[in-house]
């Protein structure tokens, strides 16, 4: 999947992808491995010591500097394995200001918070069925959009993961058309921290974490997957919206339209897709 996603540049946005792998010192890899890494991901393989307590320091030294972010600190010296990969994608769109006003955003009927709400009424792609509302907000150059889906019944987030798929999300993308909707957002930042190892073994990569693994097109060594942790980071704010209102909205009398109502003061999902046919990022805000 990475190696079809490539960062790019243009004059509107900028999506980088950072791939890094490093083994421990002395650890044996074929060159088969090494050829399939420059062939794929254009990387080679670094080298890596555990023992020396300022590696860590300068494999984020390295990652920063391909990538331009703001981020914290995600990874500490716990990470002591033999290999690691490091992957990011960031994108970043042009920043204008938008009006804001506070207001109400429930996770169920029970528990209130008060959250920063971002509001305009403009065209964007939208699309609503029995279960779902889902509108499209195109970032600057209409590539890479992010797309939000919100349950027609509150709080039935649950059900509408139940029967979600990565064709399902797509063809909610397809079948969006402009529409005048006023959208209520609410600004977010979300971070997770996930072990995927209990998630690929039930979907049937099993023999990767046992003894049974098999990796000799990688080293001669007998070696097994201990686990695989994945880190995810988003923001949501004027930035990151604005631009995409701004090529979309129709100078209408606002007394004239008739708009469809995109409030998102529940649990709700969200992706950032490129080209109606690539997930780049998928969510869940549930406050």
């Amino acid at each position: 999947m990475l190696a079809v996603i490539d960062s790019r540049t243009n004059e509107n946005y900028t999506l980088n992808i950072a791939n890094r792998f490093y083994v421990q010192q002395g650890f044996f890899t074929r060159e088969s491995f090494a050829r399939a890494l420059r062939f794929y991901y254009g990387e080679t393989l670094h080298k890596f010591d555990y023992e020396r307590n300022n590696q860590l320091a300068q494999v984020l030294s390295v990652l920063k500097s391909k990538i331009e972010t703001k981020r914290e600190r995600w990874w500490s010296q716990e990470n002591n394995n033999n290999a690691i990969l490091l992957q990011e994608i960031n994108n970043w769109v042009s920043e204008k200001t938008r009006s804001k006003i506070t207001e109400l955003i429930t996770a169920d009927d029970v528990n209130k918070d008060i959250v920063l709400m971002m509001r305009l009424r403009a065209k964007f792609p939208y699309y609503e069925d029995d279960s779902v509302q889902v509108v499209k907000l195109p970032y600057v150059g209409d590539e890479v959009e992010m797309v939000l889906i919100l349950p027609k019944i509150r709080f039935n987030i649950a059900n509408v993961l139940k029967n979600m798929t990565g064709e399902y999300l797509l063809s909610y993308v397809d079948r969006a058309v402009p529409d005048i909707v006023l959208l209520k957002l609410p600004r977010f930042r979300l971070e997770a921290k996930l072990d995927l190892k209990g998630t690929l073994q039930r979907i049937g990569i099993r023999d990767a974490f046992s003894e049974r693994a098999n990796f000799r097109e990688l080293t001669d060594d007998a070696v097994f997957v201990g686990g695989v942790m994945h880190k995810g980071f988003i923001e949501v704010n004027e930035k990151g919206t604005e631009s995409a209102a701004a090529t979309v909205i129709d100078i209408v009398p606002r007394m004239l339209m008739e708009s469809k109502p995109f409030i998102a003061d529940q649990p709700f999902l969200f992706a950032i897709v490129r080209n109606s046919d690539t997930i780049l990022f998928a969510g869940q805000f549930a406050k």
